[in-house]
Order: structure tokens, then C-alpha cells, then sequence
């Protein structure tokens, strides 16, 4: 069975402001070049509590904040290997 992760990413106003409305483009358009919509639950969130540091994104309980789209969609990968 593949591995399935659940990215969950800041849509809050001031995350959205800071960039992820263009991680989120980059992140839904690399789950589907990949083939792996399946393999991945990506949840928005109005806020992840650290509205400061974004834009901010959560994988599998792991939070990471001030990040691009490249490297978010580096985590994703990194998180699919393990």
C-alpha cells in the first residue's frame, strides 16, 4: 500500500498574503503531474497559530514556516520517501 501523508496549509489572511496562495497553486499542480492526489490529503486552514512566521504548512505534524513553493513541494517529496 502507498504512504499517504496530510499536508495542511495556512490560508489565514496574513499566510495567504506571504504566499501561500501561490504554495498552494504549486503544491496542487505537483500532486497532479505526479499521480499522487491519492497519496496525499491537503487540508487549508484559516490559521496554524503562527501567523508571524509565514507562510506556514503542516505535514503529517510537522510545521514549516517562512518557505516557497519549491520548498514545499521539497518537504512533500521528502515526506513521501520516508
Amino acid at each position: 500500500m502507498a504512504k499517504r501523508i496530510t499536508v495542511e496549509l495556512c490560508m489565514g489572511s496574513s499566510c495567504f498574503a506571504r504566499g501561500n496562495s501561490e504554495i498552494l497553486q504549486a503544491v496542487e499542480n505537483y500532486l497532479a503531474e505526479k499521480g499522487l492526489s491519492d497519496s496525499v490529503e491537503l487540508v487549508g486552514h484559516l490559521c496554524l497559530g503562527r501567523c508571524k512566521e509565514g507562510p506556514n504548512l503542516r505535514i503529517d505534524g510537522t510545521d514549516y514556516s517562512a518557505i516557497t513553493p519549491e520548498e514545499a513541494i521539497a518537504h512533500i517529496a521528502k515526506a513521501l520517501e520516508e
